[in-house]
């Protein structure tokens, strides 16, 4: 079985000082927490004590009692260094927000650019295509008309330009190319 102690029976061994200790706690507490308000229901006893406990600080107790609304030099100190990091932890914070948007902006130009040289790229492919297939249709074209028979005939008429079968030689086929070259070359200096 285990033993019990009777609150009745605790009550002796408490001295004055110790008394004065829990009375001078528990109204630092209550100031605390209450600010201003007046303090109800609080144990009185050790008060006309504490002044002489306190002999080398007589003042300190009236110096609470007096401020009690009022926020003393360390929690005004205190205050003001949350407030000093709160204003730093402001600064890094509208900083790295800088910092992502120039990031986002120079993303946004680059990928802007890109879109820029493609479409300009796109654009130089579509332009040189209609340049080339212009060009490719003029060297069709003269080839097509220099192998007809009438021109064909033209060179026939002339007895060098033939072989010993009747058909056109390479002297005549070099002329031809020659003479599509030219036609080629005005036709894309002065009309393309």
């Amino acid at each position: 079985m285990s033993q019990e102690t009777q609150i009745g029976n605790l009550g002796g061994g408490i001295s004055e000082e110790d008394s004065r200790l829990v009375d001078s706690i528990l109204n630092d507490i209550n100031s605390g927490s209450q600010q201003g308000q007046p303090q109800q229901g609080q144990p009185q006893q050790g008060q006309p004590q504490q002044g002489q406990h306190q002999q080398g600080h007589p003042q300190q107790g009236q110096h609470q009692q007096g401020q009690q609304g009022q926020p003393s030099p360390e929690q005004i100190r205190m205050m003001q260094q949350q407030q000093q990091q709160q204003m730093a932890m402001r600064q890094q914070q509208m900083a790295q927000q800088q910092q992502i948007a120039q990031q986002q902006m120079t993303q946004q130009q680059m990928e802007q650019k890109q879109n820029m040289i493609k479409s300009e790229g796109s654009n130089d492919i579509v332009e040189n295509s209609k340049i080339e297939a212009k060009n490719v249709m003029v060297v069709i074209f003269l080839c097509i008309f220099f192998n007809v028979d009438q021109v064909d005939n033209l060179f026939k008429s002339q007895g060098m330009f033939l072989n010993e079968a009747g058909s056109l030689n390479m002297q005549a086929v070099f002329i031809k190319a020659v003479i599509i070259g030219i036609i080629f070359y005005v036709a894309k200096t002065y009309l393309l």
